[in-house]
């Protein structure tokens, strides 16, 4: 998501054929790779469920990953009258990480861009890999609007060493999101996670990463995924 990759900046995908007797032409292999879902060939964790937390690990930085709770609450989906679907909820992530003063002094000194890796959440089509923001062309081919709110921060806490040098950051964020789609298309997926390394914005990590939520790179082409892998956890949205 565009707006999140600037905040959490700054607080912070082959499909293996059977071995057969005779091989297939070069075409048909490539038209039975292309009727497995794009998502289905990522290795990503689909255990992303409602009210249930999850876990992912976030960079933190001259400490190393530590654990990021993060659930989806609120999860709510309700038919509309124009033959559409209309989906909300709001992801909570908790920073369970507390520094101990040798922590924080090796925060202090190892600051260059941010203390934390950040985190995020990507709504996608699973047969592409795509995003459906809005504003994609794939989600005004298909029909899809994402709409989401300002993000919402709390349990800010001041950590100190015994120098003088000290890290503030917020223990809870959320933000709530609504997508509304054709209440045939059973194609969105949501996945959420963190960032289990550092980057800054206008960065190759940082343009990547935004051109997957700019729809014009699939999400196993990200840093994200590439770096995360099993760090993120995802669920259909049907």
């Amino acid at each position: 998501m565009r707006k999140m990759l600037k905040k959490s900046a700054c607080l912070l995908t082959a499909v293996a054929l059977s071995a057969t007797m005779v091989a297939l032409p070069a075409a048909a292999e490539e038209a039975h790779a292309a009727e497995k879902p794009y998502m289905k060939t990522l290795k990503l964790k689909w255990d992303l469920k409602k009210n249930k937390a999850v876990t992912s690990k976030e960079k933190v930085v001259g400490v190393g990953n530590k654990n990021m709770k993060i659930t989806v609450k609120n999860y709510k989906t309700t038919k509309l009258k124009n033959g559409k679907k209309k989906t909300t909820f709001t992801i909570v992530y908790n920073r369970t990480f507390k520094p101990t003063k040798k922590q924080v002094h090796k925060m202090c000194n190892n600051y260059e861009v941010a203390w934390f890796g950040g985190y995020y959440f990507s709504i996608v089509d699973y047969s592409t890999g795509l995003s459906l923001e809005s504003g994609s062309d794939l989600s005004k081919e298909l029909g899809v609007t994402v709409r989401y709110s300002d993000w919402k921060h709390s349990g800010t806490k001041k950590y100190k060493d015994g120098d003088g040098c000290w890290v503030s950051y917020p223990a809870k964020s959320s933000i709530k999101v609504s997508i509304t789609y054709p209440a045939d298309y059973k194609g969105a997926c949501l996945g959420v996670g963190a960032h289990n390394y550092l980057y800054q914005e206008g960065s190759p990590i940082y343009k990547v990463n935004h051109a997957h939520f700019d729809g014009k790179r699939p999400f196993g082409k990200t840093y994200m995924y590439k770096r995360g892998k099993t760090n993120s956890h995802w669920m259909r949205i049907k």
